[in-house]
């Protein structure tokens, strides 16, 4: 456990801008957590860099294919950066996959006022302030979407907040705001080898927990062009492929 000033005073001490025992004065404190929530602000658009993901709910509408997401939206609750996974839960607690596609997919959907009990796509459009859920086919009953979204990063309120971090994650805080300190006027005072050491073990750092967060990626395809029950085309022959 650690606070946001006790980051970056020692991103201060990283950067030489700090000795070994000082500590930062009020106002540079206040222009360092600034930059960290700059910089936290930034990596929330780095899906590996995430804590971990989130899964959220919604309750569909009848006849309702576009939910809002946000503050004051149709599901008011924190707009996520991107939908990665989703399922379908009925009455019964029976769980149905959710295709997550992008927009081309989305619209290559010719009428998406088709109706189904059981809706099996959905579009994501991360528009600013709400973002928008699509739902296809339109639902004919009122069961429950549930998606997964990386989190945000930690949004530090004031100097004193407390801060709770996974492995690795202090050392890329420390180091990393070391250099985003350099944004808000904050002189360095390493020479260059040190100043390259820093970079190097900034990237680094950052590295290690990208490579830790990375998730297994199962290929998919498109059964209607690849599951097909006449043979593939073979160029070499000018006939269908033969067993």
């Amino acid at each position: 456990m650690t606070t946001a000033s006790q980051i970056i005073t020692r991103a201060g001490r990283a950067l030489g801008y700090l000795g070994r025992t000082e500590v930062l004065s009020a106002g540079d404190a206040n222009d360092g957590l600034i930059a960290m929530n700059a910089m936290l602000d930034s990596w929330s658009n780095e899906s590996l860099m995430s804590f971990f993901t989130l899964e959220r709910s919604f309750a569909l509408v009848v006849g309702q294919t576009a939910y809002t997401i946000g503050a004051g939206g149709n599901i008011n609750a924190t707009r996520p950066f991107n939908i990665i996974r989703a399922f379908i839960r009925d009455v019964n607690n029976l769980d149905y996959p959710i295709q997550v596609v992008p927009m081309d997919r989305w619209n290559d959907i010719g009428q998406k006022t088709i109706t189904s009990q059981i809706p099996n796509t959905l579009f994501y459009d991360p528009q600013y302030p709400l973002g928008v859920i699509n739902i296809f086919p339109s639902p004919l009953l009122n069961y429950t979407v549930f998606f997964d979204s990386t989190s945000d990063q930690l949004d530090l309120a004031a100097l004193t907040t407390s801060i709770s971090l996974p492995v690795g994650y202090e050392r890329a805080y420390v180091l990393n705001l070391a250099l985003e300190l350099m944004n808000v006027g904050f002189p360095m005072m390493l020479d260059d080898k040190a100043f390259a050491m820093l970079v190097k073990n900034a990237s680094e750092a950052k590295g290690n927990i990208k490579r830790a967060n990375i998730k297994e990626v199962i290929s998919e395809y498109d059964s209607a062009v690849v599951s097909r029950s006449q043979a593939t085309y073979n160029i070499y022959s000018d006939s269908p492929a033969r067993g």
